[in-house]
């Protein structure tokens, strides 16, 4: 079958839980489909690595589409006197005037993040450019991508992949962070617009059967499929722990990291180091400057993003102190598929199919967080315990054969439901 992907982020490089879930999604079904991937980008490295997605996919079509700034020329010498004076003078202005407001930036500590403007005008004409091209389904990923929805054809099937409920998250991030006002505006707004959106698909995948539920009162139940992504077995368990060294695993651009990080650091950390004056917080993930000196405390490292994650978080415990959020959580699988014990909030291991006690600890008070943190680490025998139970867990519910046989039926299911003429002529047939 050919399958055209909307995406609006390029599963490359492997650094946030919605890359890695859409590349081993391609991964374990790319000797069923044809592929064509298009996505935006805005900066020359991400068409680079755009080059490097395509050399580890030969058989896939990847459309980096261009939408940044437009490509300034390289400057010439004889510019160079010009360019100075003109600074002269635009500095000389400044200080006789009166410096302008600065303009407000919202952050979104204080509204909920929006993610229904309008594509840009290069990526939208990429996509109608391949739709006549004997594509059979067309599969939008992640909520931005949503209002392909309401533009593409109806005869067309198309599938949405819901990494994230937006109006689960939007409630939950007013909740943690207490917010009222405008929030609550865009709140509204937003159920709205993902409510109409999503009747426009044939078919939308979730990938637990809480995201499911939460969707009931919208869509028609068959109309909703649960299908997570893989997760690759990671090294072996580890059997030894020679330090006392926690992890927490993501990236300040996706904001739960930062209230997560926030809460952890602030109202458990100094708990966990009254039990253990030298433990180690291992943060791993892209944190800018300001992010670090803000949470710099004792006994908290940065490592920055690593490339192998499975050995960066061996014999740690891993912390899930998310508040936020909707959807599975990638590092939590990725952890557990390492043999790496966790103690997560509700929400953070919201989804998986765990168990308090057996395959993980769940805590969301955060005494209680910090005290089953510290148990966790000096119990080496219920470390070892969990470590096995989570990579059975995971191997049972997430395995890449498991997600390839679902996400066919689901596929099969939707061009059953399409007139005769528009099933697929072209590409793999379903195995």
């Amino acid at each position: 079958m050919n399958i055209l992907i909307a995406s609006i982020q390029l599963p490359w490089p492997l650094d946030s839980g919605g890359r890695v879930a859409l590349y081993s999604s391609l991964a374990c079904l790319s000797n069923d489909h044809c592929f064509t991937l298009v996505c935006p980008v805005w900066t020359e490295k991400a068409l680079s690595d755009a080059v490097e997605l395509q050399a580890r996919f030969p058989r896939m079509k990847i459309r980096a589409v261009y939408c940044g700034p437009p490509k300034a020329p390289p400057p010439r010498q004889d510019d160079f006197l010009l360019r100075s004076v003109r600074g002269v003078a635009k500095r000389y202005r400044g200080w006789r005037q009166d410096p302008a407001p600065a303009a407000v930036q919202v952050k979104e500590s204080q509204v909920p993040y929006y993610p229904f403007a309008p594509l840009p005008e290069a990526f939208v004409e990429a996509v109608a450019n391949e739709v006549p091209r004997g594509i059979d389904l067309v599969q939008a990923e992640f909520v931005e991508m949503l209002s392909l929805g309401a533009w593409l054809p109806r005869d067309i099937p198309k599938v949405f992949i819901h990494h994230q409920l937006q109006f689960v998250y939007s409630q939950r991030l007013s909740t943690a962070r207490r917010l009222s006002g405008y929030s609550e505006y865009l709140e509204k707004v937003m159920r709205a617009q993902e409510e109409t959106y999503l009747r426009k698909f044939n078919a939308v995948v979730v990938f637990s059967a809480e995201d499911k539920h939460a969707l009931s009162g919208w869509l028609e139940d068959d109309r909703v499929h649960v299908s997570p992504f893989p997760i690759l077995s990671g090294s072996a368990a580890s059997e030894e722990f020679l330090e006392p060294c926690f992890s927490f695993v993501g990236s300040e651009a996706h904001f739960p990291n930062q209230d997560g990080l926030e809460w952890l650091v602030e109202d458990v950390w100094p708990k966990i180091l009254q039990h253990i004056p030298g433990a180690v917080l291992r943060v791993t993930g892209v944190w800018g400057e300001a992010s670090r000196a803000r949470y710099s405390k004792q006994g908290v490292e940065f490592t920055g993003h690593v490339e192998d994650l499975h050995t960066a978080i061996r014999g740690s415990v891993m912390l899930v102190p998310l508040r936020i959020g909707s959807g599975i959580r990638v590092k939590l699988l990725d952890a557990m598929s390492s043999g790496v014990p966790a103690v997560s909030t509700s929400i953070g291991c919201e989804g998986i199919p765990a168990r308090d006690g057996t395959d993980i600890l769940i805590r969301d008070d955060e005494a209680e967080f910090a005290t089953a943190a510290v148990g966790l680490l000096n119990d080496h025998g219920l470390r070892r315990r969990m470590a096995r139970a989570g990579r059975d867990l995971v191997l049972e519910h997430y395995s890449p054969e498991q997600v390839r046989k679902r996400r066919n039926e689901i596929y099969e299911k939707v061009l059953g439901q399409m007139p005769c003429s528009k099933l697929p002529k072209h590409g793999a047939a379903i195995s």
